[in-house]
């Protein structure tokens, strides 16, 4: 047996002759078959002949029924919210804007951005020309030409007291042992007072030209800084360690900001974004609010609702542009003051430092800081501080007025454990706010025995009060 198996291609039952049915029985069965490879009988076993007869007929493929093309109708949005002005309101959305604004941040009352920095600027004016003259002009250098004056006054003071005739000429005076101090402390004043006022003469005076195209550029860059700090506030905060509001974070905080928008009759709202740390605390940039971590995770939803209302109000008014234009106006001795309070941290440039260091860093921070220090704490902030606490009162007022009066006296005892500055400048600032007790008080619905618990504000007395003080004196009784 050559191959084991017939080839089955060919090969067809032959049905017995003079039936019909076996006839078409035949020719139904009558099919060739696909040649099928041959195979070794050796290697696979032989398998038995399958007949004809024993093979089902094929049946036809079913075709599938041709596709009717359908439209499913469109998934319906949702419906836009009501316009404001043509603007359409967009709150629910994930980026907490109620307005889709070319100038986003930009509060609604302004026709474009250039008024709402003018105003800004007017606000401050005082401020922003005082913050040129100390930061760009060199004003500064006075304070080290009093400085020189001081040394150099003291040491003549120190002669002129040790000269013996004028020592006893004030010792008959009855000044006795005090004689040396008295030199000392007048030639160091008078040299101070020298000191300061020949820088003064000499970068003002001698060259007023020069002191007044150097106040034109200062004011130029001061606002080429605050224009730039606007357009790119956003990645500035980015670059500082602030973030966007997660899902969850503006699931809460979404339906607050539209109560409060919509009680303060707000058509558009900055943007928002989150500082992760766990201090309670909010502060408002030129077009962006920032809420702390800390903030969502320690007050209710009343009290949060009325630190929107303040900060909302801060932002509609244009108090952080105003500051804005302060704080670049007084960037150099800004930046003098950061740089001093960095080295007065004894933070190392890398690795570790011993005592030795941190105290050459402080020594060096001290040197560096104390001009700026004077400047922003002794002569800016005065000036500034008025309208500051004057825009905080109004904030507090703000969230009063739309019935939250005492959710925000409940966020100031929360905030006020923690309040304090993020750097030095914005220390320097929060010496500015009004004391929390204070703002409380002007929350407070007023009393029938107010008058009788109200003190008078610290202040510098008056002409009649000095000669009243000094008459007083005058009439002490002598021994």
């Amino acid at each position: 047996m050559a191959s084991g198996t017939e080839s089955p291609r060919k090969r067809t039952h032959k049905p017995a002759t003079g039936s019909a049915e076996a006839a078409a029985d035949t020719e139904q069965h009558s099919v060739v078959q696909p040649e099928v490879a041959h195979e070794d009988p050796v290697i696979s076993p032989a398998k038995p002949v399958q007949r004809s007869s024993d093979i089902p007929a094929k049946r036809p493929r079913a075709r599938k029924p041709a596709t009717v093309a359908t439209t499913s109708p469109p998934t319906p949005m949702p419906p836009r919210p009501a316009t404001v002005d043509g603007v359409g309101d967009e709150l629910h959305t994930s980026l907490l804007q109620r307005a889709e604004l070319p100038r986003a941040g930009v509060p609604a009352q302004y026709n474009d951005g250039v008024e709402w920095l003018v105003s800004g600027l007017r606000r401050v004016s005082w401020g922003s020309v005082l913050g040129v003259i100390l930061g760009w002009t060199g004003a500064w250098l006075s304070l080290w030409g009093a400085v020189g004056g001081l040394l150099v006054g003291a040491f003549v003071g120190l002669g002129v007291a040790g000269n013996s005739s004028i020592s006893q000429h004030l010792f008959n005076l009855g000044l006795g042992s005090s004689v040396t101090f008295v030199g000392v402390l007048a030639g160091a004043s008078i040299g101070a007072l020298l000191g300061f006022l020949v820088v003064i003469k000499f970068v003002f005076l001698d060259n007023p030209l020069q002191a007044v195209v150097v106040f034109i550029l200062g004011s130029i860059v001061t606002s080429v800084i605050v224009l730039v700090t606007a357009c790119f506030e956003r990645a500035s905060l980015r670059i500082r360690g602030y973030r966007r509001l997660s899902n969850d974070e503006v699931r809460k905080v979404a339906p607050l900001v539209k109560d409060v928008a919509d009680a303060m009759g707000l058509p558009a709202l900055p943007r928002f974004a989150m500082d992760d740390t766990v201090i309670p605390n909010a502060f408002t940039h030129m077009r962006t609010i920032v809420l702390t971590k800390g903030l969502l995770q320690s007050l209710d939803d009343g009290e949060i609702r009325a630190i929107l209302a303040h900060e909302l109000n801060h932002w509609r008014s244009g108090d952080s542009v105003a500051l804005h234009f302060v704080w670049a106006a007084s960037l150099p001795a800004v930046l003098m003051y950061k740089f001093g309070v960095w080295c007065q941290g004894g933070i190392p440039l890398g690795g570790k430092i011993g005592n030795s260091g941190r105290q050459l860093l402080t020594l060096i921070g001290w040197f560096i800081a104390w001009p700026s220090w004077i400047l922003i704490r002794l002569v800016l902030v005065p000036v500034i501080r008025h309208s500051q606490r004057r825009a905080e009162y109004a904030a507090d007022a703000a969230a009063a007025e739309i019935g939250l009066s005492s959710q925000m006296i409940s966020a100031l005892t929360k905030i006020s454990a923690f309040e304090g500055g993020r750097s030095g400048w914005e220390e320097t600032l929060n010496a500015t706010h009004p004391p929390t007790e204070l703002r409380i008080e002007a929350l407070q619905p007023p009393r029938p025995d107010d008058w009788e618990y109200q003190e008078e504000e610290l202040k510098t007395p008056d002409w009649p009060e000095v000669r009243r003080i000094f008459g007083g004196i005058r009439r002490l009784p002598r021994g």
